[in-house]
């Protein structure tokens, strides 16, 4: 699950970055909504609104997590980001795998693997 500001616009950024697919989206107490995420055919992602969080489940941590998402095509992946994130990484080597970050529109960082070595 992801905590951010803005539900609608970090849904479209993994929609048009990561070829994401809405595959939920459900109304909340408060009127905001939680938005179920297909990204990369490997992981769903739920988005909720930070402020719901706060409200519903002060209790619950509202740090990012560390997410690696994994493809076949890093270079392709890569090329795709970079046209919606205006902060995106180097491939790097690491180990036997291909790697590199990208932040999201709200400065939210994530990484992406190559699934094959």
């Amino acid at each position: 699950m992801l905590y951010v500001d803005d539900v609608e616009l970090i849904a479209d950024f993994f929609k048009d970055a990561l070829n994401a697919e809405i595959i939920k989206k459900t109304k909340l107490q408060d009127g905001s909504f939680e938005l179920k995420l297909k990204v990369l055919d490997q992981v769903n992602i739920n988005l909720y609104n930070v402020d719901f969080i706060k409200n519903f489940s002060p209790m619950v941590s509202l740090e990012t997590p560390s997410i690696m998402f994994l493809t076949d095509d890093v270079e392709a992946t890569h090329e795709q980001i970079s046209k919606y994130s205006k902060d995106v990484g180097d491939i790097m080597v690491q180990g036997c795998q291909k790697v590199f970050n990208f932040s999201d529109p709200e400065g939210h960082y994530f990484a992406i693997g190559t699934t094959k070595d």
